[in-house]
Parts: structure tokens; C-alpha cells; sequence
């Protein structure tokens, strides 16, 4: 799959490394050459230097032959703007990051695909913190055969025990974040899976149930 993510801060550079480690081409489009340097050290993507806003830019990233185009910038109007255009130049999914939850609604009116705000990812796992109990919430689907699903881990899961490495190994599914109390984390390489953890896992549709045994059963 070819996705193009613009925005190599946290967020982005963290999805970089996620993508490209499950075989993805990516390409990385940021405007502060700082970041654009560390990320390039860090992984093997094409990454361009530029503002996502602009149509040279976005020639340069070649949006027209993109499957997904990601904007997860810090900027709402970067985010949203690139999108609108990178949908127009023929990217065949686009999702943006918004920091204000009220724009959801009205930027996906716009015609993007999807837009998330990490602040009520956040807010969700709170609200089954407080709800309690194991399970599976189903996040997002994507047309492009995926899902984003936040797990809790049941005792009874064979992984615990397991650091980040052997659960990816062991199940079919990218750990994006895990969540504690009121944050989410990205886990360092030996981080250990504990009963009781909520994840915020990628998985392909047809691996999804396979998934759910593994950490919930």
C-alpha cells in the first residue's frame, strides 16, 4: 500500500515507523527540515521537505498514485486543507487530524474520509476505564480492509508476559498506543503486555477475530 503522511512530529513519525515495518511504501512530507532529518536517519521512506498545502509539494509526493493520504500535522487547517487538495489530485482515501472535536463532522461533510481527534480516543478508553470489564471496541473501518480496535487484555490472554516484539510476532496487529489511568503511550521495545491493558491496535479485517482471541480470550 502506498500512504502518503504528512506531519513527522510524534504522532506521524510514530505511524511512519509503523507503516513502513509492515512492508507499506510511505512517503513523508514536513516542513521543518530538523524533523525531516531525524525521521530520514530513522527510517527507510522518501521524505519531503515542503508545505503540504502546496500543489508542487504535493506533486513531489506523487498524492495522485497515494491509497492513503494521512495528515496528522499539529495544525488543523494544514490537515484539513492538504487533504481537500490531495483528494482532488486523485488520493483514493484521506484522514486528517483535528484537535477540535466539533470539526469532525463538518471536515468529513467536506468529503474527507475520515477525521480523528486524538483527544477523544482518549476520552473513549477513559469511559471504558470507568465502565470496567475485557473486550474489543471496534475504532474505525477502513474501505481498504482495516481496522483500528481498542482491546482490553483478559487474564486468560497466552500473550501477557510477552514484550511489544513477541506480541507483534505472536498476533497479527500493530500496537499503536496503550493506555494507563488518562494517557496513551506509545510502548518502548520492552514494554511487557499486563492483564487489564487497554491497546489501541491496527489489524487487517480478515485478522481481526484472530486478534481477539489472542488478547482477550
Amino acid at each position: 500500500m502506498r500512504v502518503v503522511v504528512v506531519g513527522a512530529g510524534k504522532i506521524g513519525s510514530n505511524l511512519v515507523k509503523m507503516l513502513v515495518e509492515r512492508g507499506n511504501e510511505v512517503i513523508v512530507i514536513d516542513s521543518d527540515e530538523e524533523r525531516c532529518s531525524r525521521l530520514s536517519a530513522e527510517v527507510d521512506a522518501l521524505i519531503i521537505k515542503g508545505d503540504a498545502t502546496k500543489l508542487e509539494t504535493l506533486r513531489d509526493a506523487e498524492v495522485d498514485k497515494a491509497d492513503v493520504f494521512v495528515a496528522v500535522t499539529d495544525r488543523d487547517e494544514v490537515n484539513v486543507l492538504s487533504c481537500l487538495i490531495a483528494k482532488q489530485m486523485g488520493a483514493v482515501r484521506t484522514i486528517a487530524r483535528v484537535g477540535d472535536p466539533k470539526l469532525i463532522e463538518v471536515v468529513e461533510g467536506l468529503g474527507i474520509e475520515r477525521a480523528i481527534c486524538p483527544e477523544l480516543v482518549t476520552a473513549k478508553l477513559l469511559s471504558d476505564v470507568v465502565s470496567g470489564g475485557y473486550g474489543v471496541t471496534e475504532l474505525l473501518t477502513s474501505e481498504g480492509g482495516f481496522k483500528l480496535m481498542d482491546v482490553v487484555v483478559s487474564p486468560s490472554s497466552p500473550l501477557i508476559g510477552r514484550t511489544l516484539k513477541e506480541v507483534s510476532k505472536a498476533a497479527p496487529c500493530i500496537v499503536l498506543a496503550v493506555g494507563e489511568e488518562d494517557k496513551l503511550f506509545k510502548p518502548s521495545d520492552d514494554w511487557v503486555l499486563k492483564e487489564g491493558q487497554r491497546l489501541i491496535v491496527l489489524v487487517k479485517s480478515e485478522e481481526a477475530e484472530e486478534v481477539k482471541k489472542l488478547l482477550v480470550s
